[in-house]
């Protein structure tokens, strides 16, 4: 049985202030860190999943930010 790897909880910053949290459910590559193989996530990738989702976003000053606790 293949085990799903939780969603990654991305918070959405413009000019310092929280716009909203998405999850982001895409697979990250594989890749063997310290022993262990684990997914590892494109920056690039996920940002073009932010503006994909919250498309007024295009052109501003967004940070993005990982979270471990669900808003």
């Amino acid at each position: 049985m293949e085990q799903k790897s939780p969603p990654i909880l991305i918070d959405v910053m413009l000019d310092g202030y929280f716009v909203c949290q998405l999850k982001y459910t895409r697979r990250g590559w594989p890749e063997l860190i310290d022993g262990k193989v684990e997914e590892v996530y494109d920056s690039e990738e996920i940002k073009a999943f932010v503006l994909e989702q919250r498309p007024s976003l295009k052109g501003k000053n967004i940070k993005l930010a990982f979270s471990n606790s669900r808003v």
